[in-house]
């Protein structure tokens, strides 16, 4: 098998996988059911992945290194406080309100904790620890170039994290309302950048 073709089974089974995992969760989830939703053989599975708990940080790490990207892309570096908070906090609010396949990723996680934590430390490693300590970054520059006033950068991170998720990612992830509108996720955008500007704009 070539590196090229090497390189779309392995994307089949990532994608086949998280689908899986979304429907039926972590303890659900077989590898032959995997296998059947990638439409690869079995053995062409085992070959990529040693295991069900292999696969499963593999998915995760693929799909929040997917959304950290679309988050914190490196034209930021090139923006001002100004129009890359707004970027920041646009594509944060949109994921925490639309983004199906966050949710899925921190419903299995709560509930395989106990049968699987590295799936939790996975998941917050590649998810909420990397995506905050990259946005810090950020504010570092920022601060650095006298557009913000702020010394403890991952605080503030987590602080502008939070507002983005105000009312529309707690009540997905408990189920108890579908996706937020669009407009909806702008304007939780709009009051988080305004709550962080008040805080720490100059």
């Amino acid at each position: 098998m070539n590196k090229i073709t090497q390189t779309k089974k392995r994307a089949a089974i990532l994608a086949g996988a998280q689908r899986v995992f979304g429907r039926e969760g972590f303890e659900g989830t077989s590898m032959d059911a995997v296998a059947r939703e990638a439409k690869v053989a079995k053995p062409t599975l085992y070959n990529h992945f040693r295991d069900k708990n292999a696969l499963y940080v593999a998915v995760v790490e693929h799909s929040l290194t997917r959304v950290r990207s679309e988050i914190v892309p490196p034209e930021l570096r090139d923006m001002t406080a100004t129009e890359g908070l707004k970027v920041i906090t646009t594509r944060l609010a949109r994921m925490f309100g639309r983004d199906d396949d966050v949710l899925r990723l921190c419903r299995i996680c709560i509930g395989g904790f106990d049968r699987f934590p590295l799936a939790t430390s996975t998941f917050m490693y590649n998810g909420p620890q990397r995506g905050n300590r990259e946005v810090a970054s950020m504010i570092a520059l920022w601060a650095g170039r006298g557009e913000l006033a702020c010394d403890d950068h991952e605080l503030a991170a987590q602080q502008l994290g939070e507002l983005c998720k105000v009312g529309i990612f707690d009540p997905r992830l408990y189920g108890s309302r579908e996706k937020a509108s669009i407009d909806e996720c702008h304007r939780i955008a709009a009051a988080a950048y305004q709550t962080f500007m008040a805080r720490y704009g100059k």
